[in-house]
């Protein structure tokens, strides 16, 4: 098996007595295409006759390696088959709500199924252990297969949770028509080119390639992976389109995942990685390349882990939980304090397992190869967290730096707002984008000097702020839509505070616009939150007009023995009669529905100032109950 690949790769370079001295001594210079590839093509099937030669160090060599082969193939294939359909009903009988048990289903089947391709492997290392010696060379490149099978196993994994093919109804997350069933494909196919670019790399170090033949198995890699991507992202693509013809009447039934909100990122990241490759700076285009693929895998698989806490937690702490009720009567802890702890518990536990995604995401960054997992080994990640100052003094002098920092960034914000900014010609819509634009850029510098008193650099900021990019799919998408749409509003000022405005069904007059929703006043006193999100990408119906906080609708029912005119007339009569309401502009009286003795009217009417509209609402009801005493005609509010 080892054999095989390491004559298939024929990147080679491992010296060859037979071949001439001008060779070797090129070394990595670059040679043309066709001696290169020849060089390290006989440098690679020298080493495997080399190996070939090796004999068996015992007469059961050959049967043992064909069970232990016959053993791993049952272990990958039917054992792990079954193991998972036990697994899923077992699920089944276990008194878990809808979203743990799809949680932990999805949990389990990635590492299962990691697990039992990592234990095929070692058995068919042990087995090769047991019965032929290795040459350094080819055990080397045994364990960079070794690793790039483990990887493979991992999209295996994760591409079965994804697709969940065994019970569609156990998915994860909703595919529409587009990913379903391929999914999980792309999840294994980039665990598998991660895994074949490790053992390239490594068998290229093994039998010193020439660069010229390195390049070029470069450039193969690097078009595959980028294939891949765009492949992936072609396919989201049409998922999205898809997505918006069948309406947000149909989405429940057919949705896309929130990577599609990552989309341009993804591109421009394929496309920085293509242009590095054709200018020559081949391995940065890998790291790029290699590092959307990894990120993908990691970030997808904290999803699912985070999810699945945030369920069991939730269930456990759900009122009337057999666990619930045993937690209480142990430790006398209240209901509703139960539910508070397990949310805490599954916020700390969620911050902790994406802290440790970023950390895997951004390793490979710090280090100078650029095949991902030689960065992801124990030693390189350790290196890479060295460079972290994490002593009680860096930590408290960096909450302290925090602190302080926001603090005065609130100082300064109320100087704004209550004495320099009034004192302008500035609109209030101005004045709010200023302040809020402010606070943000205060609050950016210290948590810059925060990170900085820890060891973090600015440039070591960016690189994980570029890996954090490619998980806002996988959880923070809606976040940074709404954040992005706040600051949109803020700039382009289209809605300001004091605006009556109509927005996805809500409306009211704007009070706040936060960073992730706006607050509206609705006419009876409430308080409505919109998602920034809904100002940009729908209809909004705005109106500078404050007469527009005090109107009040209402749907009034006449009945009696009088026509629909005279009906309409004691209508406008009553509402002229009641104080509370504004002469101009006047009350407004539209027919709704025509009966048999019976007409539905709206009526718009618009209350004085300071007076409330809830409470002129049930005044005029109480007036309008009065005033139809003594009158051939029925009222009635709908």
């Amino acid at each position: 098996m080892i054999l095989v690949a390491a004559a298939g790769l024929a990147s080679g370079g491992f010296i060859d007595a037979r071949l001439p001295a001008a060779i070797y001594a090129s070394g990595n210079d670059h040679l043309p295409i066709l001696p290169a590839l020849q060089r390290d093509l006989g440098t690679a099937l020298t080493l495997m006759e080399r190996q070939l030669a090796e004999p068996f160090k015992n007469a059961f060599g050959l049967p043992i390696l064909l069970i232990t082969a016959g053993m791993s193939l049952l272990i990958v294939w039917p054992f792990r088959l079954g193991l998972l359909h036990r697994f899923v009903l077992w699920l089944q009988r276990l008194p878990l709500a809808s979203r743990a048990a799809i949680g932990l289903k999805a949990v389990g089947t990635v590492f299962l199924t990691t697990l039992l391709v990592f234990l095929a492997v070692q058995i068919v290392f042990w087995g090769l252990d047991l019965t032929v010696r290795l040459l350094p060379e080819t055990e080397r490149v045994a364990d960079a297969l070794s690793m790039g099978l483990g990887i493979a196993g991992l999209g295996l994994g994760l591409g079965r949770a994804l697709d969940s093919p065994a019970a569609p109804e156990m998915r994860p997350l909703r595919l529409c028509a587009e990913l379903d069933g391929c999914i999980g494909k792309y999840a294994l196919a980039a665990g598998i080119m991660l895994g074949v670019t490790n053992v390239i790399d490594q068998t290229s170090h093994v039998v010193h390639a020439n660069s010229t033949s390195w390049t070029i198995a470069q450039g193969l890699i690097a078009l595959v992976e980028t294939i891949l991507v765009a492949r992936f992202l072609v396919v989201v693509g049409r998922a999205r389109e898809q997505e918006a013809e069948t309406g947000a009447a149909n989405r429940k039934s057919a949705a896309a995942p929130a990577i599609f909100g990552a989309t341009v990122f993804l591109w421009l990241a394929v496309g920085a990685g293509v242009a590095a490759f054709v200018s020559g700076h081949v391995q940065f285009s890998m790291l790029i390349l290699q590092e959307l693929l990894w990120a993908g895998l990691v970030l997808t698989i904290a999803w699912l882990i985070a999810g699945f806490i945030d369920a069991a937690l939730v269930q456990w702490s759900d009122a009337g939980g057999p666990t619930e009720r045993a937690a209480g009567a142990a430790a006398g802890i209240h209901r509703a304090r139960a539910r508070q702890i397990a949310l805490l518990t599954s916020a700390v536990l969620t911050v902790l397992v994406w802290l440790f995604a970023v950390g895997l995401v951004a390793a490979p960054l710090h280090g100078d190869n650029a095949v991902v997992i030689e960065q992801i080994r124990p030693m390189p990640l350790l290196n890479s967290l060295r460079s972290l100052d994490l002593s009680p003094r860096s930590v408290g002098m960096a909450l302290c730096v925090l602190v302080v920092g926001i603090a005065l960034t609130r100082m300064f914000r109320g100087w704004l707002e209550n004495r320099f900014l009034p004192s302008t010609s500035l609109d209030i819509g101005v004045r709010t984008s200023l302040a809020t634009g402010l606070t943000y850029i205060g609050t950016l510098i210290a948590l810059l000097g925060a990170t900085n008193m820890l060891g973090l650099q600015l440039e070591k900021i960016t690189l994980i702020a570029s890996a954090l990019s490619v998980g806002i799919g996988f959880g923070l998408q809606s976040i940074i839509q709404n954040f992005v749409s706040g600051v949109i509003l803020l700039i382009e000022r289209p809605v300001k505070p004091g605006d009556w405005v109509s927005v996805s069904g809500a409306e009211g007059t704007i009070r706040k616009i936060r960073v992730r929703a706006t607050e509206l006043a609705t006419a009876d006193g409430g308080i409505v939150i919109v998602p920034n999100s809904s100002f940009i990408s729908s209809n909004v119906a705005n109106r500078d007009d404050t007469l527009m906080a005090n109107r009040l609708d209402l749907t009034l029912t006449v009945s009696g023995g009088v026509t629909v005119a005279a009906a309409r007339d004691m209508l406008l009569e009553m509402l002229k009669g009641f104080a509370p309401l504004r002469d101009q502009p006047a009350p407004q009286i539209y027919l709704k529905h025509l009966g048999d003795a019976e007409w539905v009217f709206d009526i718009k009417a618009y209350a004085k100032p300071g007076m409330g509209v809830a409470q002129t609402r049930s005044d005029l009801l109480f007036w309008l109950a009065g005033q139809g005493e003594g009158r051939d005609i029925k009222i009635r509010s709908n």
